[in-house]
């Protein structure tokens, strides 16, 4: 069995070697509260205008989480199975 790579031993694709996940992490933090409250007020309006894309969305979200749910049901009978 391999052992486990460090993560400075991951090979990346060539254009992401140079790029430091820490960076992304700090400017993530970086969102004001002024900008987050914006960004939400425009969310809660974009679902108040296309509520058939939210219902839809929702419905295909829990169409996969069931199916996940009843393969691993099945998966876990099929293990246990003698």
């Amino acid at each position: 069995m391999g052992r486990i790579k460090p993560l400075e031993e991951v090979r990346r694709p060539e254009w992401a070697r140079n790029i430091s996940t820490d960076k992304f992490i700090e400017e993530g933090q970086r969102m004001t509260e002024a900008a987050k409250e914006a960004r939400r007020q425009y969310k809660r309006e974009w679902n108040r205008k296309n509520k058939d894309k939210v219902r839809e969305s929702q419905r295909r979200y829990w169409e996969r989480k069931a199916a996940a749910q009843q393969e691993t049901d099945t998966t876990q009978e099929d293990s246990t199975a003698p």
